[in-house]
């Protein structure tokens, strides 16, 4: 049906008016009201068949009708009218509706008719001759959303049949349906011959609610003989709040979880995260490690637990937590997480269980083998998923390997001797470019013989793997095994660069062994192919032997050094003409780039000056890095540690840069009188020791930190630090001080200057391509265009740095800039619209964790409402953002008042006082989440 008849009909079935007389009824007049089930049905396709084929058109239109009517007959159904190719009814029931869809759609099928179906449940006005109600709208909104075969239903359709055993049903996100008020959540029927829609198929239908990252590994290789697991586990994560699957380390447990997210993700539209732990090595770090994983950014005042669980709340999703037994004692997290978020299912792979109440355990067995090989035949064997395992692996590993009556003994010997573990199979079949399976046997029965004697109190399967790692081991060569234990020392992956820099001696080479390592199966490649990893178990391994050749110390220093580098080459990426791929590589690196400071700062509290001052210039170096990422609390706690490990240390570049740290991350917190100190003394370092680059920033930095006090004094530090850095070459410098400046001139009422210094700026930084740099300035000529009045020109301009923050992802610069953008709109009147954009920039806001932010936006959100002539609303959420805006977070607002405070007392001065009185009380209790949904009344339609 098209869009224009479908518009057609939903207007004639919402008319209001008696279709017959245009009288409206008599509020005295019986009415016959029903709580009904409402069908729509849509004949998909037919006005375009008909032109193509009008035989084959009304074939199927008859076919279509006759189905329609005896489904209905079947089922207690009554078709209330025909609408052109499609039917509105009604049912007794959901249950009645969904069965008579479901029949209707399977006899339909046997003749290729398309149809699509929407069903709603409420209370309508039947009348002669159509139905009245808004679940008329809301089921032929529905309709919409079905697919050709399939039967869609909203959740107050499902809530009704949701616990028959013999309908089952996928769920496939929150909508926001077209001119309905609430959220709808979407179900699809999944029965034989129905067809269950794909939820990218909705894209573009509605406005689905915001989700959690959804972030599934794309598995390289097919997961063999684990069909029936998988299915049991798909059962008892729908069953059960929390899922463990345990087993020993290399049992496949990874593989496994990856495929039951796969499985699971179209019923956790709201987000299927996976969270590898294989990295976090204390309990401690469960939290910041899953806050990390789902871009949680860090907040004062508020625990990084708080804010995974404000990011959940009440969605429906399903964490995937890798590798959770060397942290199992963060089962209280765990539990916590669940408690708190009661849509919540969370997976997790462990070597032991969590024992909290939620969990149900699955034991994950090893792949089944064969007792013997007496009456199996080559075609039998292949049966058995372990030895299908070994034999599929053994292929990638030489391509003409076949299993032939003449091996087959001996690789079933192998799988039995490997307890039928995924991981050691796959270690040994690695071996097969070498070896014949034969020799694989033996060389595999004197490692297992080695390790009988092992330690008892580990399990025997442990044992086995061990066993399996140290066999393959001992095939190394000394260079390649000194290589595999180097390489434990890397914290979430590395690239090959750094392994020759970390791992090789000095004017040795490591890609030889690193090549041997690869095809040996212990060291994995990623889809890109740039970077490497180790699994955990082989990790675990690797460093064990690290620690026994006495060469942890040595190795994590070298690590350190090189990373040092990085963060050095990261710097000059984003002060440079390389600010994306810069930034791409500290993402990656991430891990490694803390490690490395960790190493500094042990060393350093140990006594070591060199590692102290390696540590301060880390931090220096990545002050940019961690202002763009969010990563405030991290670059103070790193900067304020190693400047404190030397109480007056001497002046050197590295205190000098990580002062620079300290006092970004101070102001952006809020902290302007620390923060303009410790500007100062990088200033006053940077000059005694005639440091060019160190001089420039902390001129204009130091500057900027006037801001708050001294206002011509910080504006002539600004523009020293321009002239040095024009003169030192240092043009980053100059162009991003340009447009610090400007701010200042604006401040100042200097708006000729502040023009010419955001436009000098932007030219410097659209040359080499600074967004962070050109952000800031466009949003800076954004904010003179308002000031002229040129409200187009400053919707375009702050357009531009929106783009240009999201490009490098400065997600708390998006947020000022969104809430700069929603102000012009309300300046224009345009309400509506200025909703929408406070209603994003708290959305910033609460990513990067500012309650001090969400408050000043709140405050828009109460001035929309008094433009609107909502001045009890707006009174409310006032008293709301007022509450917020005195919370910690972060500050990147350039001015001293809050925007808006004159359309909230024109609110307050259009009520009684004990009105203004109760509104202020009332919204001074509500949340942010209460807070928001009072706000967003104003975009429902009324009722």
């Amino acid at each position: 049906m098209s869009r224009h008849r479908r518009r057609h009909r939903l207007r004639l079935l919402s008319a209001r008016p008696d279709s017959a007389t245009g009288r409206r009824r008599s509020v005295d007049e019986e009415l016959d009201r029903r709580l009904v089930a409402v069908m729509f049905t849509d004949l998909v396709g037919y006005t375009a068949l008909f032109q193509a084929d009008e035989r084959v058109a009304l074939d199927k239109r008859n076919r279509y009708t006759t189905a329609v009517e005896r489904g209905h007959d079947a089922f207690g159904g009554t078709i209330v009218q025909r609408l052109g190719d499609g039917t509105m009814s009604m049912f007794p029931s959901s249950l009645a509706a969904v069965q008579a869809a479901v029949e209707i759609q399977r006899e339909l099928a046997k003749h290729d008719v398309p149809m699509r179906v929407g069903i709603h449940v409420g209370e309508v006005i039947v009348e002669p001759h159509g139905l009245i109600g808004d679940p008329v709208n809301i089921a032929a909104r529905i309709e919409s959303f079905a697919v050709p075969g399939g039967v869609m239903l909203s959740d107050a359709a499902f809530d009704l049949i949701r616990n028959r055993p013999d309908i089952g049903a996928v769920g496939l996100g929150r909508f926001k349906l077209k001119n309905v008020g609430r959220p709808f959540e979407l179900y699809a029927i999944a029965a034989a011959g129905i067809v269950v829609p794909d939820p990218r198929d909705l894209e573009g239908k509605g406005e689905r609610f915001a989700s959690l990252p959804s972030n599934l590994p794309d598995p390289v290789t097919p997961v063999i003989g684990r069909a029936a697991d998988l299915e049991s586990i798909v059962a008892l994560v729908r069953d059960r709040r929390v899922v463990t699957i345990t087993g020993p380390g290399g049992i496949g447990k990874t593989r496994i979880l990856v495929e039951v997210g796969r499985a699971l993700a179209p019923e956790f539209l709201d987000g299927v995260a996976f969270i590898p732990l294989a990295g976090v090595a204390a309990p401690e770090g469960f939290v910041p490690a899953l806050a990390a994983a789902l871009d949680v950014k860090e907040a004062e005042g508020r625990t990084l637990g708080d804010g995974v669980v404000a990011l959940i709340g009440d969605r429906k999703a399903l964490l995937l937590l890798d590798n959770l037994e060397q942290i199992v004692r963060a089962a209280r997290e765990v539990a916590g997480l669940v408690t708190a978020c009661p849509n919540l299912r969370i997976v997790t792979s462990s070597r032991t269980p969590l024992r909290i109440t939620a969990e149900q355990e699955y034991p994950l067995a090893a792949l089944a083998l064969p007792a013997s090989t007496d009456s199996e035949t080559v075609e039998s064997l292949l049966d058995y998923p372990a030895i299908a395992l070994f034999v599929e692996r053994a292929r990638t590993t030489r391509g003409s390997f076949a299993l032939t009556p003449e091996n087959a003994d001996a690789i079933a010997a192998v799988c039995r001797r490997l307890d039928g573990l995924p991981l050691a199979i796959e270690l040994a079949a690695a071996r097969l470019r070498v070896l014949s399976p034969e020799a694989l046997l033996d060389r595999l029965d004197h490692a297992l013989n080695v390790l009988t004697s092992g330690s008892r109190d580990v399990p025997e399967r442990q044992q086995t793997l061990r066993a399996a790692i140290d066999w393959s081991h001992d095939l190394l060569s000394a260079s390649e095994q000194r290589t595999f234990r180097r390489l434990a020392v890397f914290v979430g992956g590395c690239t090959i660069a750094d392994v020759e820099a970390v791992c090789a001696d000095p004017g040795d080479s490591s890609l030889d062994d690193l090549e041997s390592l690869i095809d040996n199966a212990l060291v994995q490649v990623d889809g890109q192919g740039n970077r490497l990893r180790m699994l955990q178990t082989i990790g675990e391994y690797a460093r064990e032997r690290l620690e026994a050749a006495g060469e942890r110390g040595d190795v994590a220093l070298r690590h350190a050094r090189r990373f040092a580098d990085l963060a050095r080459s990261i710097r000059d990426g984003i002060e440079g003409t390389e600010q994306a791929g810069s930034l791409e590589r500290g993402i990656a690196d991430e891990g490694n780039l803390v490690a490395a400071l960790d190493t500094f700062l042990a060393a350093a509290r140990e006594g070591d000056a060199a590692a102290s001052e390696a540590g301060l210039q880390l931090c220096g170096d990545l002050w940019l890095y961690w202002h763009i990422r969010g990563k405030n609390l991290t670059a103070r706690e790193y900067a304020t540690s190693f400047l404190g490990g030397v109480e007056g240390g001497p002046p050197t570049a590295g205190r000098a840069g990580a002062l620079v740290t300290a006092g970004l991350a101070s102001d952006v917190l809020g902290q302007f009188d620390r923060a303009n100190d410790e500007w100062a003394e990088a200033y006053r370092i940077a000059s005694r020791l005639g440091a060019d680059r160190e001089l420039c920033i902390g001129a204009f930095l130091a500057g900027f930190g006037q801001f708050r006090f001294d206002l011509p004094a910080g504006i002539r530090l600004m523009e020293e630090g321009i002239e040095r850095s024009r003169a030192a070459g240092f043009t980053w410098a100059e162009g991003f001080a340009s447009s610090l400046v400007g701010i200042l001139h604006a401040v100042a009422g200097d708006l000729e200057t502040a023009r010419a210094r955001f436009e000098h700026g932007l030219r410097i930084q659209e040359v080499i391509g600074d967004q962070e740099g050109a952000a800031l300035s466009l949003g800076g000529l954004a904010g003179q265009a308002v000031g002229r009045g040129d409200l187009a020109s400053a919707l375009d301009l702050y357009g531009r740095s929106l783009a240009a923050y999201e490009a490098v992802g400065d997600r708390a610069e998006e947020a000022r800039i969104l809430g700069e953008m929603a102000w012009v709109h309300l300046r224009d009147g345009n309400a509506s619209d200025a909703r929408r954009r406070f209603l994003d920039s708290i959305q910033a806001y609460t990513d990067v964790a500012s309650l001090r932010g969400v408050g000043v936006s709140l405050t828009g959100l109460a001035a929309a409402a008094s433009v609107e002539g909502d001045h009890e609303r707006a009174v409310q959420i006032a008293a709301a953002a007022e509450v917020f805006a005195r919370e910690e977070g972060i500050v990147n607002v350039y001015s001293e008042q809050t925007p808006g405070q004159e359309f909230v007392e024109r609110a307050r001065a259009s009520l009684p006082a004990a009105r203004v009185a109760q509104a202020t009380e009332f919204g001074s209790r509500l949340t942010i989440k209460h807070a928001l949904d009072l706000a967003r009344t104003a975009d429902l339609p009324p009722a």
